[in-house]
């Protein structure tokens, strides 16, 4: 008999979800079910990378830039499935995904995650990236006593010129 042979999908997704000690609850199997999920943000640990909104299948969480250089990550709830690709993707481990059945969340306007400006290389104008997300490396930079920051506000391009003497 294989493994999702049973009497009821119940049975077999009980089978195949089991905990080693016993079997799950109800209320943990309809969680497995739910078909939305709700993100939540830590900002006072996001650098605004924007990894999670690259890893999005569903575009449930986007990257937004304003004309003004500020930035916004947000979030769709009526787009998300609760892949859980955005936890996983996320270095600063500042997001949580929790399956939910909130129908009144599919017709509502997104959501604002983080909020922040945007840096773009002091040479060039290209965008470099978050302004978090350098005022970190600068502060853990910093912090090993001996590495330059000076170049943090470069672009590639423009970094390679100008330790090649080039700039």
């Amino acid at each position: 008999m294989s493994e999702f042979e049973g009497n009821t999908n119940q049975d077999r997704l009980k089978k195949r979800f089991s905990k080693p000690e016993g079997e799950i609850s109800r209320r943990e199997l309809l969680k497995m079910a739910l078909p939305f999920g709700k993100v939540e943000l830590d900002s006072t640990q996001c650098t605004g990378c924007s990894l999670c909104a690259f890893d999005c299948p569903t575009e449930a969480i986007a990257a937004v830039t304003g004309e003004a250089g500020d930035y916004q990550l947000v979030f769709w709830p009526a787009r998300c499935v609760a892949c859980g690709r955005c936890v996983v993707a996320c270095p600063e481990q500042c997001l949580r995904l929790e399956r939910v059945l909130d129908l009144d969340k599919l017709y509502s306007r997104p959501a604002v995650l983080f909020e922040g400006e945007i840096v773009r290389c002091q040479e060039c104008g290209e965008v470099v990236g978050s302004r978090a997300m350098i005022d970190r490396l600068r502060g853990r930079l910093l912090a090993s006593g001996n590495l330059p920051t000076a170049q943090l506000e470069l672009c590639p391009a423009c970094k390679v010129r100008a330790q090649c003497g080039q700039g």
